[in-house]
């Protein structure tokens, strides 16, 4: 499995692409491309270009879940009803913050049935066999009940793939060790909504994420430098930014 860093919140000196506080991922696996989620912009788009990738033979997009930092990307894609979109049914749900300022998915259901063929399910989803689609995660305590993840699975261990975590990392886990019944967990890269959390909460994490023995940790998007620093005291952290490729 190949995945592309189309964006992230960071970019890296002299590679010359574009940052944005959103998230796109290209995965690349058995000869198909797999984009999660479209960042808030155009800018995914950019930066494909620049990287020369080919972006208009992709056969599925993932959404992570429906805040416009990860679906507002849609509305620059070309139509084309041979790709397969999959979500939880309510990405469309109406979101907004605190000051009034709306934070939703941009396009509506309608819009999305046009362009693609769209899949909105509640349940695991096998893109293929080997990674999956996680759908409604159990014991969501958030008011994101949209927010989903892949797993990926490789020599019988688990590689997670987030957008933000809002339904919580460690659901996540548990529930992808569920529905695969696999209880090793090899890799974690995406979004883990750690932003002003609590210093004991991300030793905790951190001291979890030790004891689960991840090899690979790569927190970004919606992670602070506390976070990344704190997970860091029990856990090599990989930085992320926006052009970086990683194989597994």
């Amino acid at each position: 499995m190949k995945i592309t860093i189309l964006v992230e919140n960071n970019t890296r000196i002299d590679n010359y692409l574009l940052a944005e506080p959103a998230l796109s991922l290209l995965i690349e696996f058995e000869g198909r491309k797999f984009l999660f989620d479209t960042g808030y912009s155009d800018v995914f788009l950019k930066n494909a270009k620049t990287l020369g990738i080919d972006l208009t033979d992709i056969s599925d997009i993932v959404l992570s879940h429906g805040h416009d930092d990860h679906t507002g990307g849609l509305r620059y894609l070309d139509a084309n009803r041979a790709v397969n979109l999959i979500a939880h049914p309510s990405i469309f749900d109406k979101k907004v913050d605190s000051c009034g300022i709306a934070y939703g998915c941009p396009v509506s259901k309608e819009y999305l049935e046009n362009k693609f063929n769209l899949n909105l399910t509640r349940k695991i989803y096998n893109l293929t066999p080997e990674l999956i689609f996680l759908g409604e995660i159990e014991n969501n305590k958030s008011n994101d009940i949209d927010d989903s993840a892949l797993v990926y699975i490789n020599q019988n261990k688990l590689f997670i793939i987030t957008g933000c975590s809002h339904s919580g990392i460690i659901n996540i886990i548990n529930y992808a060790k569920k529905v695969t019944g696999i209880n090793k967990v090899s890799g974690i890269l995406g979004g883990l909504h750690l932003i002003g959390a609590e210093t004991d909460s991300l030793r905790n994490l951190g001291e979890y994420f030790r004891s689960e023995k991840v090899k690979f940790l790569a927190p970004c998007h919606c992670c602070d430098l506390k976070s990344k620093i704190i997970l860091s005291e029990s856990n090599l952290v990989q930085e992320i930014c926006t052009g970086d490729v990683i194989n597994w």
